[in-house]
């Protein structure tokens, strides 16, 4: 393939000649007819205003554009940029790139193939643009899909999807101008070391072996003997969980332990070294779900930049986990509990400006009606438990008064504004802990401490309202004292928390935070596949072009991760 290439490039260098063609010259003129009666594409207005720029001379083929021809080959015909290897022209580009090598068309008729090679370039650089910031997604039908959901299912699912534009003819024009179409190219690569990832994962699992579906059965145990283990082991060679240079025997040996243990961490599974049939259930996932879980995230992808920021905060929602990045690189991570399935964490990109020490809490106008309500309801005494404080409004001097339980019953179900405040003191039973962490959004959620640790032993950490806890909250304000407004000795924070009074510590940096909901993720040599706990995935796969459909529907059997509490007089409703 390189040498047909390096042969083209020569062979089209000789046949268009050295010179740039005049505004009058055949070539041009094809080029303008070409593009006034060939060009059939959703791109036309781009490609044509790209000519324009140009004058209407060739922007590809002759010696004076073949860095630029050699570059946008190279990128059609590369996984990273085209992984679903879509045409994008290609067969019609390499028919006519033939037909001008091998001579055979006749003098007359040059000037239109010339014309015609050219202009199908200029649409297949069009085309993968496209595909690289764009991608297969209708994103509005997505919207669109998110927001039946309150209609439905009574769900509030928010995700601030803004998908990206095709860079200007006036940007394209430039680049090739400078001859710089590959460095410009790369920049089109979203959030790149994760993409590049993902790209090598695809292609992986696009090679995996079609296993035979293994049985279900007796759980599985060091020393057990069973003849589903040699498969497990090849199995289990291919996910990268057990080394290749060990046998593939029924032995269940420690060396193998080891990969089950490993191969249960990669999906959340309950930590162990045991073969039951949830882990053959998991072992039975088909190659197409292992594909169709990456293209989604590589769509995903599609919406972000080619790079975040130096110093962010990443909060992974399907993951359960948050990452602080300093220079690029990870220096903390949490686990977080998020947003139930019915209240999900919404997604989003915001700012962190500040913290708070000993927080206050203020009960949200929907909680006090979809929750603390039917709360009082069944204990009047609720409020005095909790230190739950009442105020006549918002007003920073509003006065605090008795609870008129009749007057507030009577919100329940309507939208109008609740005439009360309720504020939840700081103590060591508030719903937010000793710390939280703001951003301001349209969506009042932020990351906070918690009085209920126990949570975050649960494999699926989903009990709040759209708020993420954090379980190591302390380690993370220590860590962004670096950033703060102020100078903050480890005395000094002593004595605030000590102290409980509410103390705001501003940040002289904004710290950048990236809500995101990214289902794979490669890390450590292995690969690692989330729940889709929101079906956004599903929804997502609906949408994409091949698999689209105008409306979702819910599925009857959704794994429902809320379980009763015994019976324990706490509140989960924040």
């Amino acid at each position: 393939m390189k040498k047909f290439y390096l042969l083209l490039l020569l062979t089209l260098g000789l046949a268009f000649g050295a010179s740039a063609p005049s505004a009058a010259d055949p070539l041009s003129e094809q080029i303008t007819q070409t593009l006034e009666t060939k060009l059939h594409s959703p791109f036309s207005q781009q490609v044509t205003e790209l000519y324009r720029l140009n004058q209407f001379r060739p922007l590809w083929v002759g010696p004076q554009n073949a860095a630029n021809y050699a570059a946008l080959l190279q990128a059609l015909e590369n996984p990273l940029f085209n992984y679903n290897h879509k045409n994008f022209n290609r067969s019609e580009i390499k028919r006519l790139s033939f037909a001008l090598d091998s001579g055979s068309i006749s003098p007359a008729s040059l000037p239109a193939v010339r014309a015609r090679l050219d202009v199908l370039m200029s649409d297949a650089l069009m085309q993968l643009l496209n595909f690289l910031r764009v991608g297969d997604v209708d994103w509005p039908l997505v919207q669109r899909k998110l927001k039946r959901l309150k209609e439905t299912q009574d769900v509030q699912a928010a995700w601030d999807i803004h998908p990206k534009k095709l860079p200007d003819p006036q940007t394209l024009f430039t680049v090739l101008t400078q001859k710089d179409l590959q460095r410009f190219l790369r920049q089109q690569i979203p959030l790149e070391h994760r993409y590049r990832s993902l790209v090598a994962l695809l292609q992986k699992y696009r090679h995996m072996p079609r296993f035979p579906k293994l049985s279900q059965g007796r759980t599985l145990r060091i020393n057990s003997s069973d003849s589903r283990i040699s498969q497990i082991k090849r199995m289990m060679k291919f996910f990268g969980d057990y080394p290749r240079n060990l046998p593939e025997d029924n032995e269940f040996d420690r060396r193998f332990a080891e990969a089950v243990r490993s191969f249960r961490e990669r999906f959340k599974l309950p930590p162990g070294e045991t073969i039951d049939n949830k882990v053959i259930h998991y072992l039975n996932t088909p190659k197409s779900e292992y594909i169709k879980k990456i293209l989604v995230n590589l769509e995903k992808l599609k919406l972000y930049p080619h790079q975040w920021e130096n110093d962010y905060v990443e909060v992974n929602v399907p993951e359960y986990k948050m990452r602080f990045y300093r220079n690029g690189r990870p220096v903390f991570a949490s686990d977080v509990v998020v947003g139930r399935i019915d209240r999900p964490t919404p997604i989003f990109d915001s700012k962190m400006t500040y913290m708070v020490l000993n927080p206050t809490w203020t009960i949200p106008d929907n909680l006090v009606r979809r929750d603390l309500i039917p709360m009082l309801k069944k204990n009047p005494d609720y409020l005095r438990q909790h230190d739950i404080h009442v105020f006549t409004s918002y007003k920073p001097n509003a006065p605090e008064v008795e609870l008129d339980f009749e007057k507030l019953f009577s919100y329940e179900h309507d939208q109008r504004p609740i005439p009360y405040r309720f504020v939840q003191f700081p103590s060591d039973s508030n719903a937010l802990g000793k710390v939280k962490f703001m951003f301001p959004n349209k969506y009042s959620v932020y990351l906070h401490d918690t009085d209920n640790k126990k949570l975050f032993g649960y494999r699926y950490r989903v009990f709040s309202s759209g708020c993420m806890r954090v379980e190591k909250p302390i380690d993370f304000m220590e860590l962004l004292l670096h950033y703060a407004a102020g100078n903050y000795t480890p005395e000094k924070i002593r004595e605030i928390l000590e102290s409980n009074r509410p103390t705001t510590i501003r940040l002289k940096k904004a710290i950048p935070v990236h809500i995101v909901y990214f289902t794979v993720r490669r890390a450590n040599g292995k690969d690692y596949f989330f729940y889709d706990i929101y079906l956004h995935d599903q929804i997502i796969w609906e949408s994409m072009a091949g698999h689209k459909k105008q409306s979702f529907k819910v599925p009857e059997k959704r794994l429902n991760p809320l379980r009763k509490e015994r019976k324990k007089k706490r509140h989960y409703f924040f």
